[in-house]
């Protein structure tokens, strides 16, 4: 006597049956579900990216401060046009030109 009540075959051909009467359930549904889940996974972690990317820029943007602030002096537009004018020891040259051009 056989122990399995049921031949192979009728195990195959249930198998086949269920996969034509819902393709949909067997293949369509575990799809759409890891782009959902995929979806909010990535979601997540740019946003984190983002994130930890926003934060370095803020401790970059601090630390310029602090420096700026101490190195800091003030600025007259009068006395650099006095300090530029003062610097006399330059004399116009005129700049050679390429032989190839006329």
């Amino acid at each position: 006597m056989n122990p399995n009540p049921f031949p192979k075959k009728f195990h195959r051909k249930f198998k086949y049956e269920i996969i034509r009467q819902h393709p949909f359930a067997l293949f369509g549904l575990p799809m759409i579900l890891s782009l959902v889940v995929g979806s909010f996974a990535l979601s997540r972690l740019t946003q984190t990216r983002y994130d930890v990317h926003s934060n370095k820029a803020k401790k970059v943007e601090k630390e310029q401060i602090l420096k700026i602030d101490k190195d800091k002096r003030k600025f007259n537009a009068q006395e650099e046009y006095w300090r530029l004018q003062a610097n006399d020891d330059w004399e116009i040259k005129r700049v050679e030109r390429p032989k190839g051009d006329v």
